[in-house]
């Protein structure tokens, strides 16, 4: 065989190779990535990177097995999952091209509250604290403090269920302000008619202090219905979006679609609203999950679908899109600081980049993750 015959037949098997490697598993020599994108299945986390066009590629060692988590946070350093044991939450370090390494695991019955149980979690704007809640006779949100080497000291915990019935309703996980003073939950009891939203200051140490957080309800457009809160999400700044439903007091039954709300909060975390039921845009699908873009120009509300509207900080928030693949049921969202937006839904992840001018699917979506249960992202 000559020397030309021999080359020929490594491009050929190379050729072969790469023809059978799926797109997401190939380096994308073009950009550096912008983002660090992770999933979590029943025994692994799929990790990738994102391109500057929202190209995905598996990070290096991906997938990283041995590993069963439920939910997850990250910070510039860590990222930390919800064991599906119900007790431990267990630290990763990133590494520089975004691969995954154990470095902690702590076991939070010790430290919990008449009760145990591990997620969701949340990591607040710093990077320095993360927070569990838990739900059994009782919910607790778990205050820890992060350390430098990645472990997780326990700092107190700030009981919710004065607020909540969580016999009736299970609230919302705690949402931060882009200020990171308050974070907020809510909830709605469908039997009672009865909506509550709790409102928490955050301390220098890291905990959570209830604070009234007085919350304003939008004028109704029959007489004797009632708002009630299902879901909410906070901006950068100052500002939340609120999934409401009407209800009528006297039958029980709901009075018209889900609709967004638009709020802002004061110095003392009080929330008022500039929302009518005249300009409140309703939802053409269920509303699983919702979350604000890091501009805070968009929201993405997800169930049967997503829909994204324009979110207008202080004013009412107003529909940009219809439907997106209604075919599949959203359950996480996540973005980068580039306009993507990754959305998560019947075992695919989506990405769209939105813009103010249009949202369109970036090439290679969708990619294929069977029994993916969570996402985070992780902006470089």
């Amino acid at each position: 065989m000559t020397l030309s015959q021999v080359f020929v037949c490594l491009v050929t098997l190379t050729g072969a190779a790469l023809a059978q490697t799926p797109d997401y598993q190939r380096p994308d020599p073009t950009s550096s990535p912008i983002a660090y994108v992770y999933v979590s299945r029943p025994t692994h986390i799929d990790a990738f990177a994102a391109s500057s066009s929202g190209k995905l590629t598996a990070v290096p060692g991906s997938p990283f097995s041995n590993i069963a988590v439920s939910h997850m946070s990250v910070n510039k350093k860590y990222l930390f999952g919800a064991g599906d044991d119900q007790q431990d939450l267990y630290t990763f370090s990133i590494g520089s091209n975004g691969a995954l390494k154990q470095v902690a695991v702590t076991n939070i019955l010790k430290d919990a509250p008449e009760g145990f149980g591990t997620g969701p979690i949340q990591i607040d704007g710093t990077g320095s604290t993360l927070y569990n809640y838990i739900i059994v006779d009782d919910s607790f949100v778990q205050a820890f403090k992060i350390e430098e080497n990645g472990e997780l000291q326990f700092l107190g915990d700030t009981e919710t269920d004065d607020t909540f019935d969580v016999q009736e309703v299970e609230p919302t996980m705690i949402s931060f302000l882009g200020n990171n003073k308050f974070a907020y939950e809510t909830g709605c009891d469908q039997d009672a008619l009865n909506g509550a939203t709790a409102a928490f200051k955050r301390e220098s140490s890291g905990e959570l202090k209830f604070v009234n957080g007085v919350r304003e309800l939008p004028k109704t457009k029959n007489p004797g219905d009632i708002y009630c809160p299902f879901k909410l999400a906070t901006d950068p700044t100052d500002h939340l979006a609120f999934v409401l439903q009407a209800y009528n007091e006297n039958t029980g039954y709901s009075d018209g679609p889900m609709v967004l709300a638009s709020y802002t909060a004061d110095s003392e975390g009080n929330l008022t609203t500039k929302s009518t039921f005249e300009t409140m845009p309703s939802i053409e699908t269920q509303a699983n999950t919702i979350s604000i873009s890091p501009s805070g120009k968009f929201l993405a509300v997800g169930g049967s679908g997503f829909q994204i509207f324009h979110f207008n900080g202080s004013s009412p928030i107003t529909k940009y899109t219809g439907v997106f693949q209604p075919g599949s049921q959203f359950t996480e969202f996540g973005w980068d600081g580039d306009n993507h937006l990754y959305a998560l839904g019947s075992g695919k992840l989506y990405v769209y980049t939105v813009t103010s001018t249009s949202v369109e699917e970036a090439s290679g979506s969708p990619y294929s993750i069977p029994e993916a249960s969570s996402m985070i992202v992780l902006t470089k």
